[in-house]
C-alpha cells in the first residue's frame, strides 16, 4: 500500500526558477516546517537537494506542467511515443529528486473535441504514459490537477486520466475562489465555490469520466478528490476552515502567489497539522485546548494562540 499523504501541500514556484522560489520561501518553510513541499518545476534535482537537508523528513511532490506534451503531440510535432517518454523522463527526475509523487499538471492543451483524430492522440498519450510510470516505477504516486468543475469542460479528456484502470490515486481540483484582477474573495465564496465544484465531481463519477475511492476500503481503488487552493486573495479564515477538513490539500503557491492572508492560513494549517488538530473540528478542539471560546471560527486570540499572529 502506498503511503498516505495528510495536511498541508505547498507548492514551491517561481517565474524564475525553482532555485529562487526555495531562496525567497526558505525561511517560511524552516518556520512553518510543512510535512511536504511541492515543486513545480521540470527540473527539481537542485532544490529538493536543499529542502532535504535544511527539512530533514519532509517530503516531496514533484509537479509537472504537461500542456506542452499535449499540443506538441497534436501538432505532430512528437509522436505519441516520444510524448510517453516524456513523461518516463519526468517521472524518472522526481524519482531521482527522492519524491513521493508526480503531479500530472493538465489543462487546457489537453481539450480535443471527443470524436477528432487529436482527440485520439491525446487519449493514446496519456493511457500509455500514464501505464509505462506506473510499470517502471511502482513506488512513485501519481496524482492530477485540472478543473475543478469537470462539467465545466466536457472536452477535457477526464476518463483517461481518472476513468478505469487509471493509476492516478489522487486528483486536485483548482478551487480557486478568488475572483482575479488583485479582487479579494469575499468572505464565503472559498466553500461555496468547492460545494459547487463537488457537485460538478460527482456527475463525472455518474457520467463515467472518473472513478471514485470507496472510503471504506484500505487501499485506494479509484481517484482522490483532494483540493488545491490559492494562497492569495483568499481570506486566511476561509482557506483555513475548508482546509482541515479534507485528508490533505494543496495550496499555490510560494512564494510568488501569496499575500499576507494566504501566509497565515499556511503556518496556521501547518501548525494545527503538527499539533494533531487537523480535522473538521480541529479548530474547536485547538481552542478548548487553549482555554479560549470554542466556536470554530479562525481569529485573532486563535492566531495569537496558536502563534502565527
Amino acid at each position: 500500500m502506498l503511503p498516505e499523504t495528510t495536511g498541508p501541500i505547498v507548492t514551491l514556484w517561481h517565474g524564475d526558477g525553482i532555485d529562487s522560489a526555495w531562496l525567497s520561501a526558505r525561511d517560511l518553510l524552516l518556520q512553518a516546517k510543512p510535512q511536504t513541499v511541492q515543486l513545480h518545476t521540470w527540473s527539481p534535482r537542485s532544490a529538493a537537494d536543499s529542502i532535504k537537508h535544511a527539512l530533514p523528513g519532509t517530503s516531496l511532490v514533484c509537479g509537472f506542467g504537461i500542456d506542452g506534451i499535449a499540443r506538441d503531440v497534436t501538432k505532430r510535432r512528437l509522436s505519441v511515443t516520444e510524448g510517453v517518454r516524456l513523461f518516463v523522463r519526468l517521472a524518472e527526475r522526481a524519482q531521482t529528486a527522492g519524491a513521493i509523487a508526480v503531479k500530472w499538471n493538465a489543462e487546457a492543451a489537453w481539450k480535443r473535441p471527443p470524436n477528432s483524430n487529436e482527440a485520439t492522440l491525446l487519449r493514446e498519450l496519456v493511457r500509455a504514459a500514464l501505464a509505462e510510470v506506473a510499470a517502471r516505477f511502482p513506488s512513485l504516486q501519481q496524482w492530477h490537477t485540472a478543473y475543478d468543475h469537470p462539467t465545466f469542460h466536457s472536452t477535457y479528456n477526464w476518463a483517461d486520466w481518472l476513468g478505469p484502470n487509471s493509476p492516478i490515486v489522487a486528483s486536485f481540483p483548482q478551487v480557486y475562489a478568488a475572483p482575479g484582477d488583485g479582487l479579494m474573495a469575499h468572505r464565503g465564496a472559498l466553500p461555496a465555490r468547492e460545494t459547487r465544484a463537488l457537485s460538478s465531481w460527482r456527475s463525472a463519477i455518474r457520467a463515467g469520466w472518473i472513478v471514485a475511492d470507496d472510503p471504506s476500503t484500505a487501499l485506494r481503488e479509484g481517484v482522490s478528490w483532494r483540493p488545491y487552493y490559492q494562497l492569495h486573495h483568499v481570506s486566511a479564515r476561509d482557506t483555513i476552515s475548508s482546509a482541515i477538513t479534507h485528508e490533505c490539500v494543496a495550496l499555490w503557491a510560494a512564494p510568488s502567489r501569496m499575500d499576507r492572508e494566504g501566509k497565515t492560513a499556511f503556518l496556521a494549517l501547518c501548525e494545527l497539522h503538527r499539533r494533531g488538530f487537523w480535522s473538521a473540528e480541529g479548530l474547536r478542539g485547538f481552542q478548548a485546548s487553549a482555554g479560549l471560546a470554542v466556536d470554530g471560527i479562525w481569529g485573532p486570540n486563535t492566531a495569537r494562540a496558536l502563534g502565527v499572529a
